[in-house]
């Protein structure tokens, strides 16, 4: 997931809406994740269940917390592992849902962002041979052993590497192990009318998963 490829918001795709979110409205969607006093939550937000951000100095998980109505992040979990989140450090930043999501990315000229509305698949969109239904790709996360005590919703893991991250689910080592540990994508297509070639126009973020539905 690179920031130069995220930033391509295609214009209409089978299965999403698509929308950009200005300087102001990321600002504004970053002070909502950060707990920021007095800030409520922006439209078409409340679904969203976890963030992951990417930022100069690392990578931070967040999940939300519907008791409390606010995010809970890695970096307030083991901050010597999950950096801050902070608007100059930021390369990319997810919040995302089974509903959609909010992708934001930094340039030189400020914070721009792009939010995702799931659409019911139409009734010309139902076949499963239809090149152009979304299709949905499990991904592995990083990490084969927990490493110290966990907070509640949050396990610190490292992998063979030593590379480490913080992620915001009760996880075992024998998950990880057995590889059910996963994030789930979801690919939107589109067609080129000349060529009739179909390739990949925007990705999601779906959910974290812990248990396999293959059976694996």
């Amino acid at each position: 997931m690179t920031t130069s490829a995220s930033a391509t918001v295609a214009p209409s795709l089978a299965g999403c809406i698509i929308e950009p979110v200005d300087t102001e409205a990321c600002k504004h969607i970053l002070a909502w994740l950060l707990g920021k006093p007095d800030v409520q939550p922006p439209q078409d937000t409340v679904s969203f269940k976890w963030a992951l951000a990417h930022c100069d100095d690392g990578v931070t998980w967040g999940t939300f917390d519907t008791d409390l109505s606010s995010w809970r992040l890695g970096s307030e979990v083991v901050p010597d592992v999950s950096p801050p989140i902070r608007e100059q450090t930021i390369q990319e930043l997810r919040l995302f849902g089974e509903t959609g999501e909010v992708l934001i990315w930094r340039t030189e000229e400020g914070l721009r962002g792009r939010i995702l509305h799931e659409l019911i698949p139409p009734a010309d969109r139902t076949d499963e041979m239809d090149p152009l239904r979304p299709s949905d790709e499990a991904r592995i996360l990083r990490g084969d052993s927990v490493r110290g005590g966990s907070e509640p919703g949050f396990t610190r893991v490292v992998d063979r590497t030593g590379a480490e991250q913080v992620i915001p689910a009760d996880t075992t080592a024998e998950q990880l192990r057995k590889r059910r540990v996963r994030l789930q994508v979801r690919h939107y297509w589109e067609q080129d009318p000349e060529s009739g070639a179909v390739r990949i126009a925007a990705t999601r973020l779906l959910k974290l998963t812990t248990e396999c539905s293959d059976g694996n």
